[in-house]
């Protein structure tokens, strides 16, 4: 772990993906620690593009093997090219194209079985633009769900984090009017064993402090609001009261308050606004997500492609930096686990 590789995909070329990635290079002191080395899994030219439309002068060094970017200088900015490439004739920044699509994805994959097979420590995603990976033809709700079908994995969770605060929902990209049918005890179950799990093994937290929030106002108020809280969320909690340190459902608008937040590790949220805006107003630039439950170590900026600013050399890669140190954190907290 001493020479510990991280690999970052592409993301959207036409974002704001390249652009911070490049220009945190450039820029922040971790690029000369020789803690970890950086893999950057993607087409070489929309790179190299990037970085003379940024005025950034570095060395980009094109890989034949992940093991290649030990040996370069911590200078050098290294490319494992995809197979699949991105068309450069008519390439603008902020328009996002269908046949970008399949470089984009390589990158994922490729990033997937690197860490898979043990080549990297962990992944580092920049944003994907979903509509052109849809139009392509891969025809996956975002990041998360390619990630559960190229590992295999079931029930992948997203975590996001940001100024200490940790926020997990429990459904994702659904509609709000879905949410209450797709709250079952055995999915809050699931995801707040998984959450535990986490927190012990990849934040090294000894004894990890949960509260859940009900999905109605007040916690439902008795059931004057809803039943979820008595039918669902507070049998489940009750489950892991004798073992573990679960508190909830409690109302959800006196969870992210300061004192309240010196209480728990993590928050499970019903569903995906719940948690992402509280974490935003308090961590909004710096906040990154995290998948969990996954074979591999992957963290990931928590903002999208912003082609509304792309090219425009103005995009903060702030949240890329801390995704960066967070996987190499984890990654650490994993190895001394084994």
């Amino acid at each position: 772990m001493n020479r510990m590789i991280l690999a970052v995909t592409m993301g959207d070329p036409t974002g704001v993906g390249p652009e911070i990635v490049l220009k945190a290079f450039a820029a922040h002191p971790w690029r000369v620690n020789t803690r970890y080395h950086l893999v950057h899994i993607g087409d070489p030219e929309v790179y190299a593009h990037t970085a003379r439309h940024l005025g950034l002068n570095m060395p980009l060094r094109v890989l034949s093997s992940v093991e290649e970017g030990l040996d370069l200088p911590v200078e050098s900015f290294a490319i494992l090219p995809t197979t699949a490439r991105v068309e450069m004739e008519g390439f603008a920044f902020g328009q996002p194209q269908a046949s970008h699509a399949a470089a984009v994805v390589e990158s994922i994959e490729t990033a997937c079985r690197l860490a898979r097979e043990g080549q990297v420590a962990a992944m580092v995603t920049p944003p994907l633009h979903k509509a052109s990976i849809h139009a392509g033809g891969f025809d996956f709700p975002g990041h998360t769900e390619l990630l559960a079908r190229f590992l295999g994995v079931d029930h992948p969770v997203m975590m996001l984090s940001g100024n200490g605060l940790r926020v997990v929902p429990v459904t994702i990209h659904q509609s709000l009017a879905s949410v209450s049918a797709s709250l079952t005890r055995d999915v809050l179950r699931e995801v707040i064993r998984i959450t535990l799990d986490a927190l012990h093994l990849d934040f090294d937290i000894a004894r990890p402090r949960i509260v859940v929030a009900g999905l109605n106002p007040h916690a439902g108020e008795g059931g004057a609001f809803g039943r979820e809280e008595i039918e669902v969320i507070a049998p489940v909690c009750r489950e892991f009261a004798d073992t573990h340190m679960v508190h909830g459902p409690l109302p959800p608008d006196t969870l992210f308050h300061a004192r309240a937040r010196e209480g728990y590790d993590a928050v499970i949220c019903m569903y995906h606004d719940q948690a992402l805006i509280p974490l935003k107003m308090l961590a909004f630039g710096n906040s990154i997500n995290i998948t969990l439950n996954l074979p591999i170590v992957r963290t990931s900026v928590d903002h999208g492609t912003a082609h509304n600013i792309a090219g425009q050399n103005i995009a903060d890669p702030g949240s890329y930096v801390s995704a960066l140190m967070t996987a190499e954190g984890i990654a650490r907290n994993r190895a001394a686990h084994r």
